[in-house]
Protein backbone atom coordinates (compact mmCIF):
# COMPACT_ATOMS: atom_id res chain seq x y z
CA UNK A 1 0.00 0.00 0.00
CA UNK A 2 1.54 3.33 -0.71
CA UNK A 3 2.40 6.00 1.76
CA UNK A 4 -0.29 8.52 0.28
CA UNK A 5 -2.87 5.97 -0.18
CA UNK A 6 -2.17 5.22 3.62
CA UNK A 7 -2.80 8.84 4.61
CA UNK A 8 -5.87 9.05 3.14
CA UNK A 9 -7.43 5.78 4.18
CA UNK A 10 -6.34 6.98 7.66
CA UNK A 11 -7.94 10.77 7.59
CA UNK A 12 -11.38 8.58 6.43
CA UNK A 13 -11.06 6.92 9.76
CA UNK A 14 -10.40 10.02 11.87
CA UNK A 15 -13.41 11.37 9.79
CA UNK A 16 -15.29 8.52 10.45
CA UNK A 17 -15.43 8.75 14.44
CA UNK A 18 -16.06 12.60 14.20
CA UNK A 19 -19.09 11.65 12.05
CA UNK A 20 -20.25 8.96 14.65
CA UNK A 21 -19.43 11.18 17.72
CA UNK A 22 -21.46 14.22 16.11
CA UNK A 23 -24.80 12.06 14.83
CA UNK A 24 -25.13 10.09 18.40
CA UNK A 25 -24.49 13.99 19.98
CA UNK A 26 -27.75 15.06 17.56
CA UNK A 27 -29.48 12.44 18.32
CA UNK A 28 -29.33 12.91 22.13
CA UNK A 29 -30.35 16.75 21.79
CA UNK A 30 -32.87 15.15 20.18
CA UNK A 31 -34.14 12.86 22.82
CA UNK A 32 -34.10 16.11 25.13
CA UNK A 33 -36.62 17.88 22.50
CA UNK A 34 -38.68 14.61 22.23
CA UNK A 35 -38.93 14.83 25.89
CA UNK A 36 -39.89 18.68 25.70
CA UNK A 37 -42.73 17.30 22.95
CA UNK A 38 -43.95 14.62 24.97
CA UNK A 39 -44.75 17.33 27.94
CA UNK A 40 -46.56 19.90 25.62
CA UNK A 41 -48.40 17.30 23.85
CA UNK A 42 -46.69 18.14 20.64
CA UNK A 43 -46.69 15.39 17.92
CA UNK A 44 -42.98 13.76 17.41
CA UNK A 45 -43.11 13.72 13.56
CA UNK A 46 -43.14 17.01 12.35
CA UNK A 47 -43.34 17.27 8.34
CA UNK A 48 -42.60 20.76 8.89
CA UNK A 49 -39.37 20.62 10.55
CA UNK A 50 -38.64 17.92 8.32
CA UNK A 51 -38.66 19.69 5.03
CA UNK A 52 -36.61 22.92 6.82
CA UNK A 53 -33.57 20.84 7.91
CA UNK A 54 -33.73 18.90 3.95
CA UNK A 55 -33.68 22.95 3.01
CA UNK A 56 -30.76 23.89 5.09
CA UNK A 57 -29.01 20.45 4.46
CA UNK A 58 -29.12 21.05 0.61
CA UNK A 59 -28.52 25.68 0.81
CA UNK A 60 -25.48 24.74 2.93
CA UNK A 61 -24.11 21.34 0.50
CA UNK A 62 -20.76 22.55 -0.97
CA UNK A 63 -20.50 18.96 -2.96
CA UNK A 64 -19.53 16.54 -4.64
CA UNK A 65 -22.62 14.83 -2.90
CA UNK A 66 -25.23 15.62 -4.60
CA UNK A 67 -28.25 16.74 -2.68
CA UNK A 68 -30.53 13.80 -2.66
CA UNK A 69 -27.75 11.66 -1.47
CA UNK A 70 -27.70 14.16 1.83
CA UNK A 71 -31.31 13.91 1.98
CA UNK A 72 -31.23 10.06 2.09
CA UNK A 73 -28.41 10.33 4.58
CA UNK A 74 -30.13 12.56 7.26
CA UNK A 75 -33.63 10.75 6.18
CA UNK A 76 -32.24 7.59 7.90
CA UNK A 77 -30.18 10.18 10.77
CA UNK A 78 -33.91 11.81 11.40
CA UNK A 79 -35.48 8.45 11.37
CA UNK A 80 -33.23 6.94 14.39
CA UNK A 81 -33.74 10.07 16.49
CA UNK A 82 -37.55 10.08 16.19
CA UNK A 83 -37.40 6.61 17.21
CA UNK A 84 -35.14 7.59 20.29
CA UNK A 85 -37.57 10.55 20.86
CA UNK A 86 -40.79 8.22 20.17
CA UNK A 87 -42.16 4.17 19.66
CA UNK A 88 -43.82 5.67 16.65
CA UNK A 89 -45.59 3.20 14.27
CA UNK A 90 -46.81 3.69 11.03
CA UNK A 91 -49.45 1.31 8.95
CA UNK A 92 -49.55 0.93 6.00
CA UNK A 93 -51.05 -0.86 2.57
CA UNK A 94 -49.86 -4.09 2.42
CA UNK A 95 -48.35 -6.76 1.72
CA UNK A 96 -44.91 -6.21 2.88
CA UNK A 97 -42.89 -5.29 -0.44
CA UNK A 98 -45.76 -2.97 -1.53
CA UNK A 99 -45.68 0.59 -2.79
CA UNK A 100 -47.15 2.02 0.08
CA UNK A 101 -44.26 -0.45 1.81
CA UNK A 102 -41.90 1.66 -0.37
CA UNK A 103 -43.45 5.05 0.36
CA UNK A 104 -43.43 4.47 4.08
CA UNK A 105 -39.60 3.39 4.07
CA UNK A 106 -38.78 6.81 1.54
CA UNK A 107 -40.85 8.54 4.10
CA UNK A 108 -39.58 7.66 7.54
CA UNK A 109 -36.48 5.61 7.32
CA UNK A 110 -35.76 2.30 8.09
CA UNK A 111 -35.84 3.06 11.77
CA UNK A 112 -39.61 3.47 12.31
CA UNK A 113 -41.75 0.04 13.39
CA UNK A 114 -44.23 -0.22 10.43
CA UNK A 115 -47.45 -2.65 9.98
CA UNK A 116 -49.06 -3.76 7.14
CA UNK A 117 -52.89 -3.78 6.83
CA UNK A 118 -54.73 -5.73 3.54
CA UNK A 119 -56.90 -2.81 2.94
CA UNK A 120 -57.52 1.29 2.77
CA UNK A 121 -60.27 0.94 5.61
CA UNK A 122 -58.28 -1.44 7.77
CA UNK A 123 -55.36 1.37 7.83
CA UNK A 124 -57.28 4.01 8.80
CA UNK A 125 -59.16 1.81 11.42
CA UNK A 126 -55.74 0.91 13.04
CA UNK A 127 -54.97 5.19 13.24
CA UNK A 128 -58.41 5.49 14.25
CA UNK A 129 -58.14 2.88 17.20
CA UNK A 130 -54.29 4.62 17.96
CA UNK A 131 -52.92 1.00 17.25
CA UNK A 132 -50.77 3.14 14.77
CA UNK A 133 -49.44 6.72 15.17
CA UNK A 134 -50.23 7.22 10.90
CA UNK A 135 -51.17 5.36 8.46
CA UNK A 136 -49.73 5.66 4.30
CA UNK A 137 -52.48 5.30 1.89
CA UNK A 138 -52.54 5.84 -1.77
CA UNK A 139 -54.59 8.77 -3.20
CA UNK A 140 -54.29 8.67 -7.06
CA UNK A 141 -51.92 7.88 -9.94
CA UNK A 142 -50.88 10.16 -12.56
CA UNK A 143 -52.11 7.58 -15.26
CA UNK A 144 -54.77 5.82 -13.68
CA UNK A 145 -56.18 8.39 -11.55
CA UNK A 146 -57.67 8.32 -8.26
CA UNK A 147 -58.01 5.64 -5.88
CA UNK A 148 -61.58 6.49 -4.72
CA UNK A 149 -61.82 3.66 -1.65
CA UNK A 150 -59.20 6.65 -0.09
CA UNK A 151 -61.71 9.24 -0.65
CA UNK A 152 -64.48 7.13 0.60
CA UNK A 153 -62.75 6.61 3.83
CA UNK A 154 -62.65 10.38 4.74
CA UNK A 155 -66.35 10.75 4.44
CA UNK A 156 -66.60 8.27 7.20
CA UNK A 157 -63.64 9.22 9.47
CA UNK A 158 -62.44 12.36 11.47
CA UNK A 159 -58.38 11.60 10.52
CA UNK A 160 -56.71 14.41 8.90
CA UNK A 161 -54.03 14.61 5.96
CA UNK A 162 -50.85 15.24 8.12
CA UNK A 163 -48.67 14.92 5.15
CA UNK A 164 -48.49 13.87 1.35
CA UNK A 165 -45.34 11.77 -0.25
CA UNK A 166 -44.96 11.80 -4.84
CA UNK A 167 -42.84 8.42 -5.51
CA UNK A 168 -41.66 7.55 -8.58
CA UNK A 169 -43.46 3.89 -9.52
CA UNK A 170 -41.09 1.39 -11.34
CA UNK A 171 -42.33 -1.87 -12.66
CA UNK A 172 -39.84 -4.06 -13.07
CA UNK A 173 -40.00 -8.14 -14.67
CA UNK A 174 -39.15 -10.58 -11.57
CA UNK A 175 -38.23 -13.97 -12.17
CA UNK A 176 -35.58 -17.17 -12.71
CA UNK A 177 -36.16 -16.81 -16.14
CA UNK A 178 -33.75 -14.16 -18.51
CA UNK A 179 -34.58 -15.58 -21.66
CA UNK A 180 -38.39 -13.87 -22.27
CA UNK A 181 -38.98 -16.80 -25.28
CA UNK A 182 -39.60 -18.92 -22.39
CA UNK A 183 -41.59 -17.21 -20.39
CA UNK A 184 -45.50 -18.34 -20.55
CA UNK A 185 -47.27 -17.07 -17.48
CA UNK A 186 -46.55 -13.33 -16.15
CA UNK A 187 -48.03 -12.39 -12.46
CA UNK A 188 -49.64 -9.34 -11.83
CA UNK A 189 -51.87 -6.54 -10.34
CA UNK A 190 -54.62 -5.36 -13.14
CA UNK A 191 -53.30 -1.54 -12.36
CA UNK A 192 -49.46 -2.98 -13.19
CA UNK A 193 -50.74 -5.06 -15.87
CA UNK A 194 -52.72 -2.20 -17.49
CA UNK A 195 -49.16 0.41 -16.96
CA UNK A 196 -47.05 -2.32 -19.00
CA UNK A 197 -49.87 -2.88 -21.65
CA UNK A 198 -47.55 -1.76 -24.52
CA UNK A 199 -44.38 -3.69 -23.71
CA UNK A 200 -45.78 -6.96 -22.48
CA UNK A 201 -47.91 -6.76 -26.13
CA UNK A 202 -44.34 -6.23 -27.67
CA UNK A 203 -42.47 -8.72 -25.23
CA UNK A 204 -44.72 -11.26 -24.56
CA UNK A 205 -47.29 -11.63 -26.86
CA UNK A 206 -48.07 -15.04 -26.15
CA UNK A 207 -48.09 -14.81 -22.13
CA UNK A 208 -50.55 -16.18 -20.36
CA UNK A 209 -51.46 -12.93 -17.71
CA UNK A 210 -52.72 -14.12 -14.26
CA UNK A 211 -54.27 -11.24 -12.22
CA UNK A 212 -53.13 -11.12 -8.82
CA UNK A 213 -54.32 -9.09 -5.63
CA UNK A 214 -51.22 -6.94 -5.45
CA UNK A 215 -47.35 -6.45 -7.16
CA UNK A 216 -46.03 -8.27 -3.67
CA UNK A 217 -48.65 -11.10 -4.46
CA UNK A 218 -47.33 -11.14 -7.82
CA UNK A 219 -43.87 -11.85 -6.87
CA UNK A 220 -44.72 -14.17 -4.12
CA UNK A 221 -46.42 -16.81 -5.95
CA UNK A 222 -43.41 -16.63 -8.60
CA UNK A 223 -41.03 -17.57 -6.27
CA UNK A 224 -43.09 -19.98 -4.74
CA UNK A 225 -44.13 -22.17 -8.11
CA UNK A 226 -39.96 -21.61 -9.27
CA UNK A 227 -42.01 -20.31 -12.75
CA UNK A 228 -43.55 -17.85 -14.48
CA UNK A 229 -42.34 -13.67 -14.11
CA UNK A 230 -43.99 -10.54 -11.88
CA UNK A 231 -44.65 -7.39 -12.40
CA UNK A 232 -43.40 -5.68 -9.08
CA UNK A 233 -41.09 -3.29 -7.37
CA UNK A 234 -37.74 -3.74 -6.75
CA UNK A 235 -37.81 -4.03 -2.88
CA UNK A 236 -40.53 -6.99 -4.23
CA UNK A 237 -37.72 -9.00 -5.22
CA UNK A 238 -35.51 -8.62 -2.48
CA UNK A 239 -37.49 -9.81 -0.26
CA UNK A 240 -38.92 -12.73 -1.99
CA UNK A 241 -35.27 -13.54 -3.80
CA UNK A 242 -36.12 -12.64 -7.72
CA UNK A 243 -33.90 -11.57 -10.38
CA UNK A 244 -35.01 -8.31 -11.65
CA UNK A 245 -35.02 -9.43 -15.56
CA UNK A 246 -36.15 -6.17 -16.80
CA UNK A 247 -36.16 -3.12 -15.56
CA UNK A 248 -38.70 -0.18 -15.43
CA UNK A 249 -40.88 -1.38 -18.20
CA UNK A 250 -43.86 0.88 -17.19
CA UNK A 251 -45.49 2.39 -20.71
CA UNK A 252 -45.26 5.83 -19.07
CA UNK A 253 -41.25 6.70 -17.94
CA UNK A 254 -43.16 9.68 -15.39
CA UNK A 255 -45.85 7.07 -13.49
CA UNK A 256 -46.15 8.65 -10.22
CA UNK A 257 -48.28 8.13 -7.55
CA UNK A 258 -49.47 10.14 -4.62
CA UNK A 259 -49.30 8.35 -1.04
CA UNK A 260 -51.43 10.37 1.97
CA UNK A 261 -49.76 10.00 5.61
CA UNK A 262 -52.81 10.17 7.49
CA UNK A 263 -53.29 10.88 11.66
CA UNK A 264 -55.16 12.83 13.97
CA UNK A 265 -53.81 15.79 14.24
CA UNK A 266 -53.07 18.94 11.82
CA UNK A 267 -49.48 19.73 10.63
CA UNK A 268 -48.27 23.44 11.72
CA UNK A 269 -48.03 26.30 8.39
CA UNK A 270 -45.10 26.23 6.52
CA UNK A 271 -45.52 28.79 4.00
CA UNK A 272 -45.74 26.61 1.29
CA UNK A 273 -48.91 24.58 2.02
CA UNK A 274 -52.23 22.58 0.44
CA UNK A 275 -55.17 22.17 1.73
CA UNK A 276 -58.05 19.50 1.32
CA UNK A 277 -61.45 19.84 1.59
CA UNK A 278 -64.88 17.35 0.92
CA UNK A 279 -68.24 19.23 0.57
CA UNK A 280 -71.61 19.07 -1.41
CA UNK A 281 -73.68 21.75 -2.84
CA UNK A 282 -77.63 21.70 -3.27
CA UNK A 283 -79.31 20.56 -6.29
CA UNK A 284 -79.57 23.69 -8.46
CA UNK A 285 -78.15 25.58 -11.19
CA UNK A 286 -74.53 27.81 -10.32
CA UNK A 287 -74.76 26.11 -6.65
CA UNK A 288 -70.95 24.60 -7.66
CA UNK A 289 -70.12 27.75 -9.35
CA UNK A 290 -70.87 30.06 -6.31
CA UNK A 291 -69.13 27.28 -4.12
CA UNK A 292 -65.55 27.97 -6.17
CA UNK A 293 -66.01 31.42 -6.26
CA UNK A 294 -63.96 32.32 -3.56
CA UNK A 295 -61.06 30.72 -4.70
CA UNK A 296 -60.93 32.64 -7.78
CA UNK A 297 -61.85 35.84 -6.13
CA UNK A 298 -58.65 35.44 -4.05
CA UNK A 299 -56.66 34.44 -6.42
CA UNK A 300 -56.41 30.69 -4.82
CA UNK A 301 -55.21 27.58 -7.12
CA UNK A 302 -57.31 24.85 -7.33
CA UNK A 303 -54.72 21.83 -8.00
CA UNK A 304 -57.38 19.02 -8.22
CA UNK A 305 -61.06 18.73 -7.90
CA UNK A 306 -62.81 15.46 -8.00
CA UNK A 307 -66.52 14.28 -7.65
CA UNK A 308 -68.06 10.93 -6.04
CA UNK A 309 -71.32 10.02 -5.74
CA UNK A 310 -73.24 10.75 -2.19
CA UNK A 311 -74.38 7.19 -1.92
CA UNK A 312 -77.18 9.23 0.08
CA UNK A 313 -79.08 10.25 -3.29
CA UNK A 314 -78.49 9.51 -6.93
CA UNK A 315 -76.83 11.67 -8.92
CA UNK A 316 -75.71 13.70 -5.66
CA UNK A 317 -71.60 14.55 -5.80
CA UNK A 318 -69.21 15.18 -2.98
CA UNK A 319 -66.53 17.54 -4.13
CA UNK A 320 -63.17 16.92 -3.34
CA UNK A 321 -60.76 20.04 -4.09
CA UNK A 322 -56.72 20.33 -3.23
CA UNK A 323 -55.59 23.92 -2.89
CA UNK A 324 -52.45 26.33 -2.17
CA UNK A 325 -52.62 27.02 1.26
CA UNK A 326 -52.94 26.38 4.66
CA UNK A 327 -56.01 26.61 6.77
CA UNK A 328 -54.52 29.25 9.60
CA UNK A 329 -53.93 31.38 6.53
CA UNK A 330 -55.99 34.77 7.31
CA UNK A 331 -57.07 34.45 3.79
CA UNK A 332 -57.82 30.88 3.65
CA UNK A 333 -59.74 31.04 6.48
CA UNK A 334 -61.65 33.66 4.70
CA UNK A 335 -62.16 31.47 1.77
CA UNK A 336 -63.25 28.59 3.71
CA UNK A 337 -65.89 30.57 5.78
CA UNK A 338 -67.31 31.65 2.54
CA UNK A 339 -67.68 28.18 0.95
CA UNK A 340 -69.16 26.58 3.98
CA UNK A 341 -72.15 29.38 3.74
CA UNK A 342 -72.69 28.24 0.31
CA UNK A 343 -72.51 24.82 0.89
CA UNK A 344 -74.87 22.12 2.19
CA UNK A 345 -71.69 20.06 3.82
CA UNK A 346 -67.73 21.23 4.10
CA UNK A 347 -64.77 19.15 5.71
CA UNK A 348 -61.75 20.02 6.33
CA UNK A 349 -59.71 17.24 5.36
CA UNK A 350 -56.15 18.87 6.12
CA UNK A 351 -53.97 21.51 6.26
CA UNK A 352 -49.97 20.60 5.47
CA UNK A 353 -45.99 21.07 3.54
CA UNK A 354 -47.27 21.05 0.03
CA UNK A 355 -44.46 18.40 -1.72
CA UNK A 356 -43.25 18.55 -5.55
CA UNK A 357 -44.43 15.72 -7.23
Amino acid sequence: MSENLFQLRSRIDELDIEIVNKIQERASIASKIGEVKRANGEEIFRPDREKEVYKKVTMNNPGPLPDQALISIYREIMSGSIAIEKALEVGYLGPEGSFSNQATRERFGASIKSTSFSSIPEVFRAVEARKCDYGVVPIENSTEGLVNSTLDMFLNSDLLIYSEIYMRISLHLLGYESDLSKIKTLYGIRIANSQCKNWISANLPNVEIIETSSTTKAAMMVAEKKEGAAIASKIAADIYGLNVIRESIEDLPNNTTRFLIIGKSQCLPTGHDKTSIVFSVADKPGSLYMALKPFFENNINLTKVESRPTRRNSWEYNFFIDFHGHEKDEIISKVLSEVKERATFLRILGSYPATEP
